[in-house]
């Protein structure tokens, strides 16, 4: 079917259908009527006349009754102004009335005004318009001529147009409809570019002949199952103008791919929909009435710059850049509205969001009862408890300032049955710059600086909520001050309804902070009743981060859920690889350059060598950052890189950024590095850099000097300015400014600290946004003690580059909670002090009398464990003797399941409810005096270690090489525990496993088959650790100090050394204990940093080398390393790799083979192709698809996301493979469409 038989009685009819029948209430026009220069006069005219009637009389007696030359002479003054304007949205908003002939005279009305509502907006007239010809022409000099399939027009102004394709033609809007438009627009500049050549005046005529492109609100192509949108094509207008002038003038279609890569798909709500549910609901985002009208009076705005002269901010020029939405951007704006709007119209229904989730569990097909499982549980959470919350999890880089004041803007105006839905805005930020940034895009956006003010004190806030302002930006490091506001403003605040958009919510939704929030939320509450019914009055949270956490996610996300588990998703997403792949931001993890600066370590006075067995000696990591002649080192590569590379970047204009442990780090690298920099400007070849800042930014304290100081004076806010406005420089930091700080000539990021996890990204996130076409990359430089950041970017950039999932069990913590309760209660300390602690707290003979008795009975305990440990030692007892006395202390062991239990709490809280008596507050803080006592003993009962001393190495720094987990070769000779770097999954924890079980054998007390079993058995170990969850918990616990895991790692250890008395088929079992025992913490460290990837699915604790293969001659330790190789990635034989397929796959096959040849066949003609020679573009498939092949069917410990990643590229890799079997069968290659383009197989098909 051709697009015009789609577009007149399926597309027109849509968009011509009235409103209350599913349409979108367009008027059909005939072409006829629209003028060359994009108007319906005789529209126009209608508007005007029927909507002011008393005013067009009036100018109608003016021009003689001549209602023609009437609606001329107003089209000719409206197209004065369009013409003067960035596009039709950004002119009808300033001129929503214009003055004619002395005439008020309304172009446009809006709709939920104060006095009508839209009775006004409803006189406004929206037209559709197919197959209009115009003639783009200079006097009477054809240039070019445009047909587009649909124009739209509000009140007789053009709006913009759809190109539309069919897919039944074999055409789409991706490959086709954008190339039409892309195409069009070039051979247009091209034909204006050329008579330019004739006459040099025309380019004096471009904006009118350039009109129907660049004043169009948007542009789209459509096929019906996609659409996609181009917003301001005239931005490329210069650069295909030089394109066609140059020396080397490219033609239109070596243009065209420049076009096509900002020409963005509209996303759709759900990919199950069919074409003509994406159609339509498409449509009604981008042309339906009340859209158009947030196109004119939101979504469209110049940006200017601005500069602060004495406090005020002053354009530097009227010359600005249009503001508009990407897809994305304004599908995530609309979804918001959306749901809003949803949750008003079901305010008075508590109930509704619960049967809609039990609705959508039944069309999933979840039985009854885990049905209304799910919705017990769902009901548990805190989520949706205290006001409605979105979470948006949106990309750095993605705009995240724009899309909140979008939003805030809308919200602002937002009336529902004729009231303002929200009386307040409130956008709470932490970073100063984007509070900059939404004050100079408020004032761009026309935001009356009467509508908006910053709340700094008790007094500005209180001054806001009393008065008509309507937006109110707090800094989030001061809310905690606005408790004493909050009493002040009284009944007022809590008779309000107030929206808060949060900024980086998953920063100020943790500790202090977030319970300070939590109790505004709760305070700003209003209940009333209907029908005898208590409803809360709910606000509005909606919250944007690019990491969400797991917790963030519980507290504020979507619950989603499966058949078999429940989960939380954010409200809606655009990730990082998401923006990587749009070409919106650069990627930060391609270029990571770790640079090593070796240091050594000697023993402390008094400790020999001979002694390190015997000893605990420890390596500070902080000592190797705090090293002088390593900062020394570090600050002379970091000037040497600026001038010799970093400023060279972006055109001359790269900055940079170093990021360091310390306020005391920081301020001695301003030093130093300002000095070497100094001298190194000295140099000729380097002056020109010599006014390029060194600039440092913390958060003053009165330990340090502070940071204006050190910049000469200058305030923080004034630094980062003259930082933004440099062509070049260099800006210390500490914590500030590594999130939320925006400076896209940030080229390179220098990092002497160790970030991980959401950390990370941020941090990393400071380099990769775009500025021009010359930033064409952005550099990490780790120069982290072992370069531990490579490996910890790179984990986290996996974590947290797609759609953050959570699957938080609060569940199971709960139940933790309850058990460890039980615990505490039963305890001797409990059942001694806490009921007279409940009556008697206040008495202060009682409170020293209790911390007296806690004292002693922590104190006994141990002594007990002293004692124990003594008579094991002095009588070489094991703890299977007889005599062996346990070594237990009770108090740390209680003393463990406290901290255990106040984090599980603090997890809970806010996320899932519990029994109000385990946030007990009397009961809280007995336990907090007991910990106090207990901190105080321990600390007189452990035995500080000895520590390595960190000195200067002779070694060379340099960049090194690291492997692809990030573990790197190049940091100095490591102490027994120094450093702390990322381990590799299961390929390093097995090579730290042999390293230690080739020690026993290199001193003949273990031979290499032994050694095998041993090293299996390890991984069963691992795996029995690994089944106790609490101790799982624990271990991941930030809380507890590594010698307190440590401990406990040994108990689980140890109950796994006493079910090995059962093992009969074990050999030497005593001896295997006794290995771990001696190595016990080498152990721990290695299950530790496996751990995480283990629970991720990233590895696993399988160690078992018996069956990967055999060995021939003597069985040797090399034979066993060897096999643990292959057991990653083994060997390839075709052979074999046939074999496993065919076993792997017969029965799944069976059903197949009547219609078919045997699998046998199938699989040796399969092979024959690969091995078949054809053409060297096709025959570079091979090599890949046995590879991923062999990895996938033949290793057998390849983790869940590996297997994962040679699937993709054998389904990358399928195409080319089809391609070479035809050309194989056919002796020539897949012929292409059309001259120029790839061949596919679609086509062909």
């Amino acid at each position: 079917m051709n697009e015009l038989k789609i577009q007149h009685e399926y597309v027109m009819e849509y968009l011509c259908r009235l409103e209350e029948q599913g349409g979108l209430g367009y008027r059909s026009v005939s072409n006829i009527v629209v003028s060359n220069d994009l108007f319906i006069p005789s529209v126009m005219g209608e508007f005007v006349r029927n909507s002011q009637p008393d005013t067009w009389a009036r100018l109608l007696k003016k021009f003689g009754n001549d209602e023609q030359k009437l609606q001329t002479a107003l089209k000719d003054k409206v197209k004065e102004s369009l013409l003067d304007s960035q596009n039709v949205a950004i002119f009808i908003n300033r001129n929503k009335s214009i003055t004619f002939e002395g005439e008020k005279v309304w172009l446009f009305y809006v709709s939920g005004t104060e006095l009508k509502g839209d009775e006004e907006f409803n006189q406004n007239i929206f037209c559709a318009v197919e197959e209009s010809s115009h003639t783009l022409k200079v006097d009477d000099t054809k240039l070019y001529g445009i047909r587009p399939d649909v124009m739209f027009f509000l009140n007789g102004i053009y709006l913009g147009y759809m190109e539309l394709k069919s897919v039944t033609k074999g055409q789409t809007a991706r490959d086709n409809g954008r190339q039409k438009v892309a195409k069009d627009y070039l051979a247009t500049v091209k034909a204006l570019t050329e008579q330019e050549r004739c006459d040099p005046q025309v380019m004096k005529q471009r904006k009118e002949l350039m009109a129907i492109y660049d004043k169009a609100i948007h542009l789209t192509a459509s096929d019906c199952n996609e659409t996609y949108v181009m917003r301001g094509i005239g931005q490329f207008f210069d650069i295909a103008h030089q394109g066609f002038t140059g020396e080397s003038p490219k033609t239109v279609d070596e243009l065209i791919p420049l076009i096509l890569e900002a020409f963005k798909p509209y996303p759709v709500s759900s990919l199950t929909q069919d074409e003509k549910q994406r159609f339509e609901e498409v449509m009604r985002a981008l042309y339906s009435k009340k859209m158009i009208e947030k196109e004119i009076l939101y979504y469209n705005f110049i940006e200017y710059k601005y500069v602060k002269k004495n406090g005020v901010k002053e354009r530097t020029s009227n010359t600005g850049h249009l503001i508009a939405p990407r897809p994305k951007q304004k599908f995530g704006c609309d979804k918001i509205m959306g749901r809003i709007q949803e949750m008003l119209d079901h305010e008075k229904e508590p109930d509704f969001y619960i049967n809609k989730l039990r609705k959508e569990m039944q069309a999933l097909g979840i039985p009854g009862p885990k049905i209304e499982e799910y919705i017990l549980l769902r009901e548990r959470y805190c989520n949706n408890k205290y006001v409605y919350s979105l979470l948006m999890q949106y990309a750095a880089g993605f705009g995240k300032s724009n899309i909140i004041g979008w939003t805030a803007l809308q919200l602002k105006g937002y009336r529902y049955e004729g009231e303002l839905a929200y009386d307040k805005v409130m956008i709470v930020v932490d970073r100063l710059q984007l509070r900059d940034q939404l004050d100079t895009m408020m004032m761009n956006m026309n935001i009356d600086k009467s509508m908006f003010i910053e709340a700094v004190d008790r007094d500005t806030f209180i001054k806001a909520l009393d008065s008509k302002i309507r937006i109110i930006v707090v800094n989030i490091q001061k809310f905690l001050d606005l408790q004493d506001a909050l009493s002040a403003a009284g009944k007022k605040l809590k008779q309000m309804r107030v929206a808060f958009l949060i900024d980086e919510i998953h920063r100020s939704n943790s500790g202090e902070n977030n319970q300070e929030m939590i109790d505004i939320f709760a305070r700003l509450q209003q209940t009333f009743n209907v029908g005898g019914q208590t409803v809360v009055k709910k606000n509005l949270l909606i919250g944007f981060t690019a990491t969400p956490s797991k917790e963030t996610l519980s507290k504020f996300g979507e619950f989603k859920m499966t058949m078999t588990k429940h989960f939380w998703v954010p409200f809606d997403c655009y990730t990082m690889r998401e923006a990587i792949e749009d070409g919106f931001i650069l990627d930060p993890t391609k270029v990571i350059i770790p640079y090593a600066v070796p240091v050594d370590f000697q023993l402390p006075e008094g400790v020999e060598e001979d002694d390190e067995e015997n000893i605990d000696i420890v390596l500070r990591k902080q000592k190797i950052y705090d090293l002088e002649e390593r900062r020394q080192k570090i600050a002379s590569f970091i000037v040497e890189r600026l001038v010799s590379l970093v400023y060279k970047k972006i055109r001359g204009e790269g900055k940079a950024m170093l990021a360091v442990t310390s306020i005391p780090n920081a301020i001695r690298y301003f030093y130093v590095i300002r000095d070497l920099y100094a001298k190194k400007c000295e140099e000729p070849d380097f002056r020109k850099y010599k006014d390029a800042p060194i600039a440092i930014v913390y958060s003053d304290d009165q330990r340090h000097e502070s940071c204006a100081t050190l910049n000469g004076g200058v305030s923080e806010e004034k630094v980062i300015q003259n930082f933004r406005q440099a062509k070049n420089g260099l800006i210390i930091v500490v914590d500030k400014l590594q999130t939320g700080f925006d400076e896209p000539k940030l080229h390179t990021l220098f990092l002497d600290k160790e970030i991980s996890g959401i950390n990370a990204i941020q941090t990393i996130s400071r380099v990769n946004r775009k500025y021009n076409k010359h930033k064409e990359d952005c550099h990490i430089v780790d120069c982290s003690w072992k370069n531990v950041n490579v490996g910890n970017i790179k984990q986290a950039f996996r974590e947290y580059c797609d759609m953050v999932v959570s699957d938080f069990n609060p569940e199971g913590e709960a139940k933790l909670v309850a058990l460890i309760y039980r615990q505490m209660q039963a305890s001797e300390p409990y059942q001694q002090w806490f009921s007279r602690y409940q009556r008697e707290r206040e008495d202060t003979h009682f409170v020293l009398d209790m911390e007296y008795g806690l004292r002693s009975w922590i104190e006994q305990c141990f002594n007990q464990e002293t004692a124990a440990k003594k008579h094991n030692e002095d009588n070489d007892l094991k703890p299977t003797d007889a005599d062996f006395a346990p070594e237990i202390n009770s108090a740390r062991d209680l003393r463990n399941s406290v901290g255990r239990y106040f984090s599980s709490i603090r997890m809970l809280q806010d996320v899932f409810v519990i029994d109000s008596k385990y946030y007990d507050d009397v009961f809280l803080k007995f336990w907090q005096v007991y910990c106090n006592i207990y901190r105080e003993v321990a600390n007189r009962n452990i035995e500080e270690p000895y520590e390595f001393e960190v000195i200067d190495s002779d070694e060379e720094p340099g960049i090194s090489l690291v492997d692809d987990d990030g573990s790197g070769g190049g940091g100095g000779k490591p102490g027994p525990r120094g450093g702390s770097g990322s381990q590799r999954p299961k390929g390093k924890s097995m090579e730290q496993v042999l390293a230690i079980l080739q020690k026993l054998h290199e001193s003949a007390q273990l031979s290499a088959e032994q050694a095998q079993l041993w090293l299996k058995e390890i991984g069963l170990m691992f795996q029995y650790i690994k089944a106790d969850q609490e101790f799982c918990a624990y271990a991941k616990d930030d809380n507890y100090t590594e010698d307190e895991k440590f401990v406990e790692y040994k108990k689980v250890q140890s109950r796994y050394r006493r079910s090995l008395k059962t093992r009969t088929d074990f050999v030497q079992v005593e001896r295997f204990k006794q290995m771990l025992n001696d190595n016990a913490e080498q152990l721990f460290a290695i299950f530790l940093a496996d751990l995480h990837h283990v629970e991720n699915g990233e590895s696993d604790f399988d160690y078992d080398t018996t069956s990967t293969g055999t060995v021939s001659g003597d069985f040797s330790i090399e034979a066993l390393m060897d096999l643990a190789r292959r057991k990653m990635r083994p060997e390839y034989n075709e052979r074999n790799l046939r074999q496993r397929i065919i076993e792997t796959f017969a029965d799944h096959f069976s059903g197949l083979s009547r219609y078919m040849r045997s699998i046998n066949e199938v699989v040796r003609n399969f092979f024959m192709v690969l091995d078949t020679p054809s053409l060297s573009s096709l025959d570079g498939m091979d090599s890949v698809v046995k590879e991923s092949l062999n990895m996938v069917c033949m290793a057998e410990g390849l983790s869940l996301i590996d297997k994962r990643m040679y699937l993709d590229m054998l389904l990358m890799r399928y195409e080319v493979y089809l391609k070479k079997l035809y050309y194989l069968i056919h002796g020539e290659e897949l012929p292409a469409k059309e001259e120029g383009q790839g061949a596919t197989l679609k086509f062909q098909l």
